[in-house]
């Protein structure tokens, strides 16, 4: 008999402003914690910590980034999830940045504990290296946002687009411990858009041991903690599904472990 768990999904709660969705003290999560930016046109907010470095993903909507009273940049970001790559900033620890909405805006901000240093650094799509990935029914796109080419001291983000009835972590894998070469320890936390937006998709969460075992149906704005665990999700058939996804540990190192059972099925690059 498997001992009672912790809920990892996060229903979607429709709201205004900053919406913190995963506490920086979860319950659940050490390292990873994630806030919603939802704005109406004209509106403005501030967005910064003094100990914790943000990566923050444009979903949908037109927008303003500002910083140390001088520099601006206008972000004309895609319309809505699923339509074009995004645009992003990133926040070291100790600074902070002014979003202007020009539209309906929704963003995402991930954050985890850093040191403070580092300049603000806006990421345009025509930065990111798109990776397609699989084959078949667990084809997919996906990109690094915050990853290699971005200083950030802990901090990975991601996106991940895909077709409908597809898989994705294919086959699956983990990153929940520290093994020199094999595996990294790091937290992650998904939040789900579908198109069109009454699609729902499955999320499984488990460990080999078999002492974890997880199954949420998703849908529109829900939000999965994967604190540790393989972690393979499937989209509904005819509903494209939009992942975006951030992750912290100890260290800023991105090595998955397969499930040796399913990795047979293809190397997994997501």
């Amino acid at each position: 008999m498997h001992e009672k768990r912790a809920n990892l999904l996060r229903k979607h709660k429709p709201g205004h402003g900053l919406l913190n969705v995963v506490p920086e003290k979860d319950s659940l999560m050490k390292y990873v914690g994630m806030d919603l930016l939802c704005l109406e046109s004209g509106e403005e907010i501030t967005v910064g910590k003094a100990s914790r470095e943000l990566g923050i993903v444009i979903i949908g909507g037109q927008c303003s980034v500002s910083w140390d009273g001088a520099c601006e940049r206008m972000l004309n970001a895609r319309a809505k999830p699923l339509d074009a790559w995004p645009h992003a900033i990133y926040v070291p620890a100790g600074k902070s940045v002014q979003v202007k909405a020009f539209s309906k805006l929704e963003a995402a901000a991930f954050g985890t504990p850093a040191e403070k240093g580092g300049e603000v650094l806006v990421i345009e799509p025509a930065d990111l290296k798109v990776l397609r990935i699989g084959e078949g029914n667990w084809y997919l796109e996906g990109t690094f946002i915050i990853y290699d080419m971005v200083p950030s001291k802990k901090l990975i983000v991601g996106e991940t687009h895909i077709p409908p009835g597809n898989w994705c972590s294919s086959p699956p894998h983990s990153h929940e411990r520290d093994v020199e070469g094999v595996e990294t320890q790091l937290e992650e936390i998904y939040y789900f858009r579908f198109q069109p937006p009454q699609g729902f998709g499955f999320q499984g969460v488990y460990t080999l041991d078999h002492e974890l075992e997880e199954a949420y149906i998703i849908h529109d704005g829900d939000v999965v903690l994967v604190p540790r665990g393989m972690h393979p999700n499937v989209a509904g058939p005819g509903y494209g599904m939009y992942m975006l996804w951030g992750m912290a540990g100890p260290r800023k190192e991105w090595i998955p472990f397969e499930d040796p059972v399913h990795k047979w099925v293809g190397s997994v690059r997501g």
